[in-house]
């Protein structure tokens, strides 16, 4: 063949977009002075430890890796597949992987391997993504100076620390702790660039709702709040009820529930208000929803550390069951992944199907020993979101409320086909005429003027 007879393989037909999309960069701080350190094979076998971890965490938060780099990886939150909170995904998988990799260090034999640490940088803006390459070669890439800026963030992020711009802290500011390093200096950038190390985040933290730092008076919902506080007097006088609240994104469905837990505050009710959140990436995390119920059960938020959690279930638990808190410690306990000592250890079955029934039985008992104290609302928000195993442990636990003085209320946008639409079609079969199903529609025109207006 002559050369002119050569031909260069065509780029594989694919169309790119504009999008806006949050970068991830990671790398592994001082890789070249580790590895001169290092056996080869060591090293070898650390790296690929150190990816696996950070690529399992960037897949638990549904982002995409877009590249694997010598010690370092590129990851995308919003390409291809978008999500309403990809900024968040991006922070919290930052975090993740800073704490896996300072694991990972820790648990070493070398003590060259000690100082292994990650740099995480990350923004949010517009890109070009698409495929770009040959038949033969080709990747699925983003273009654009977000990415370039992403980059230049993790170069300037000190080791074992996660470094934002501000186009990514403005929509995760309300959920974490930060420290405001100022205006940065890039290379190849004329213009500086504000940045934010995240340490951690905060010790409340809730996805934000509605417009930061925007409070407005609740707007086209006292008929259903009524409702609400209707079916709280007869689980107050000692019957259990289930309510579900469905509606579409942005309907109000969180401001409601916030509104009824104010509501009875102020009527000085006495009321115990156990508070069980789905994550948006939560349908591949098991058991997320029970745990965050049970966490919210023992008054103990997600930032608490595995002995302060450990105390307070096993201070709530003596509390209310006395004698009997041991075997329910042990599987609760289980359930929120805290260690044991050898002779809790031997109380837990082996049998998964067994383990299942035991955490639906110590669910119930605390809850029924609650309860006799006084009535419980148990909220389950944007259950559309659960995964199936929390579905499972829950279906079951709902047989358990009815003859409790617990109002259960279940929070999903209507998508039938999520695992959690199971939870409210089996609270229709368990409580039947007992539940309230109350829907929301979007507000009237003038209910919108009175909102905008007192926004403004």
């Amino acid at each position: 063949m002559t050369v002119s007879d050569a031909t260069t393989p065509a780029r594989p037909a694919a169309s790119s977009e504009r999008r806006p999309i949050t970068v991830l960069f990671a790398d592994i701080a001082g890789s070249t002075a580790i590895a001169e350190r290092m056996d080869p094979e060591d090293w070898t076998v650390l790296v690929g430890e150190a990816f696996r971890r950070m690529n399992s965490t960037i897949e638990r938060y549904e982002g995409t890796i877009a590249r694997l780099m010598g010690d370092g990886v590129l990851a995308f939150f919003g390409a291809p597949t978008a999500h309403e909170d990809d900024p968040e995904r991006a922070m919290r998988c930052g975090l993740d992987m800073v704490r896996e990799i300072d694991a990972l260090s820790v648990g070493q034999k070398s003590p060259d391997a000690h100082s292994l640490r990650v740099r995480v940088g990350i923004n949010s803006g517009p890109v070009v993504v698409g495929v770009v390459g040959t038949e033969t070669a080709n990747e699925y890439t983003a273009m654009g100076d977000t990415v370039n800026v992403a980059a230049r963030m993790q170069g300037n992020a000190r080791p074992g620390s996660v470094l934002v711009t501000s186009a990514t802290h403005r929509f995760v500011s309300a959920l974490v702790e930060s420290v405001d390093v100022g205006m940065l200096e890039l290379k190849g950038k004329t213009e500086t660039v504000h940045a934010y190390e995240i340490t951690s985040l905060k010790a409340d933290a809730v996805k934000s709702r509605g417009l930061l730092g925007v409070r407005a008076p609740m707007i086209g919902r006292d008929r259903q709040l009524a409702k609400l506080e209707e079916v709280f007097s007869i689980v107050r006088a000692g019957q259990g009820r289930v309510a579900s609240v469905l509606g579409e994104p942005g309907l109000g469905k969180s401001r409601l529930l916030a509104e009824l837990h104010a509501s009875l505050r102020r009527s000085g009710a006495p009321v115990r208000w156990i508070d069980g959140r789905c994550l948006s990436y939560g349908e591949t995390v098991p058991y997320h929803l029970v745990v965050d119920v049970v966490r919210s059960l023992i008054g103990v938020n997600a930032a608490a550390d595995e002995a302060h959690v450990a105390q307070a279930l096993e201070t709530q638990l003596r509390d209310l069951l006395g004698d009997t808190w041991a075997e329910n410690y042990a599987y609760l306990a289980h359930l929120l992944s805290l260690p044991l000592a050898p002779e809790m250890q031997a109380r837990l079955s082996i049998l998964e199907m067994e383990a299942i029934k035991r955490y639906v039985a110590s669910l119930v008992n605390v809850l029924r020993a609650m309860s006799a104290r006084g009535p419980i609302v148990l909220v389950c928000d944007d259950v559309h979101w659960a995964d199936s195993a929390s579905v499972d442990v829950l279906l079951q636990v709902e047989a358990g409320l009815a003859a409790l003085p617990v109002f259960l209320i279940l929070s999903s946008r209507v998508e039938r086909a999520s695992a959690g639409w199971r939870l409210i079609s089996g609270a229709r079969d368990v409580f039947g005429d007992a539940l309230t199903e109350i829907r929301l529609e979007p507000l009237s025109l003038e209910d919108s003027r009175i909102l905008v207006s007192n926004l403004l």
